[in-house]
């Protein structure tokens, strides 16, 4: 009788068994049971999927090539490269792709002596399975890339009128308003509040020959100033306009020449998580090799001049150099004519691929 017994028990058992193995891949539980196995033929084929692409395929369209072709007497393979990058940048963006990728890059060489192309360069490199690339780039002197240029416009705030405000609410591209934070009365933020596609950029006065009592109120940064108070007027600026992206000079062409005021400057600059622009045309600025010891982004810019260039001359000077070297920047005073001219040159900018770009995205490049 026990015999009998233990006989159903091992029955019953086997049965409850198919019964689970039947019922529980059917239910949300044992569905992702199955499906967080490691080795599931399905995820497996997920990852390989993804790596399927051959990396000449992924470099290529890195690059944005547009052509390729071989040189048989050169023994290279040739890739064209559209408009609108020099070709200094496409070499630096090719190492930058290289590294990141596993490849090497064994030899750059920008060429000078082809008169039938417009830039070149050769690139003889490793891939990452150590087989050697022998490339030559050229830049088409007809083909743009997509959005092959990039182009800031900046306007230099000194004050808003309900004119400007709505002129400045029509554009329909990114641009950046330079904002003396200091000074500028009770109404200046609300009305700049009121301003859509805006970035904000902190227009700080600094050290210049220019400076006068008059301009005490904006606050500049003065090269007799302790590191303290330059900390506190960039501070100060940026809790009265939060959404600041950046700094750029107002004046302050000894201000640049000035390495111990500079430091002081990017200082509290770089902690508030700015970057900055050096817009006094100073050819003695030490921006750049102070800019480097604190890591951060800086840019030199020149502004629109009155007394060595018509609107239109400006304009169309900053319009031609992002087609030549991939990118540039318009800085202007901000009027209705001003405002009126880059509204109008927004059909050439995308006529020749170049994209309009808040000054963040510029300096990024």
């Amino acid at each position: 009788m026990n015999k009998v017994k233990h006989i159903l028990a091992i029955f019953i058992v086997l049965a409850i068994l198919a019964a689970a193995a039947y019922f529980l891949p059917k239910t949300e539980f044992g569905s992702r049971m199955l499906n967080s196995g490691e080795s599931h033929p399905e995820a497996v084929a997920d990852t390989a999927a993804q790596d399927t692409t051959p990396f000449i395929d992924k470099f290529k369209d890195h690059l944005q090539v547009l052509q390729t072709g071989r040189s048989k007497r050169k023994k290279r393979d040739i890739w064209t490269l559209g408009k609108g990058r020099t070709i200094v940048y496409y070499l630096l963006q090719a190492q930058r792709f290289l590294k990141a990728n596993g490849g090497t890059v064994l030899r750059m060489e920008e060429l000078h002596d082809d008169p039938t192309v417009f830039q070149s360069a050769t690139l003889d490199a490793l891939d990452p399975k150590g087989d050697t690339l022998k490339l030559l780039l050229q830049v088409s002197e007809n083909m743009f890339r997509d959005n092959a240029s990039i182009l800031s416009i900046a306007f230099q705030v000194t004050r808003l009128s309900p004119e400007l405000i709505v002129a400045l609410n029509e554009l329909d591209f990114p641009y950046d308003l330079m904002v003396t934070p200091f000074g500028m009365g009770d109404g200046f933020f609300p009305d700049l509040d009121r301003i859509k596609n805006k970035e904000v950029v902190l227009w700080i006065l600094m050290e210049s020959q220019s400076l006068d009592s008059r301009h005490k109120k904006l606050r500049p940064i003065r090269i007799h100033h302790t590191e303290q108070q330059i900390e506190n007027i960039i501070n100060e600026a940026k809790l009265l306009v939060p959404s600041a992206s950046g700094i750029a000079t107002r004046f302050a062409e000894q201000a640049v020449e000035h390495k111990q005021l500079l430091q002081a400057t990017f200082k509290p600059t770089k902690e508030q998580g700015l970057w900055f622009l050096d817009l006094s045309t100073n050819q003695k600025s030490r921006v750049d090799e102070t800019c480097k010891e604190f890591s951060m982004r800086c840019k030199a810019l020149t502004p629109y001049n009155p007394s060595n260039s018509t609107l239109d001359d400006y304009i169309g000077k900053r319009l031609r150099n992002a087609a030549r070297s991939g990118m540039s920047a318009i800085i202007l005073p901000l009027n209705l004519e001003s405002i009126s001219k880059v509204k109008a040159m927004k059909a050439k900018a995308a006529h020749q691929g170049t994209s309009i770009v808040n000054l963040s995205t510029f300096m990024r490049y």
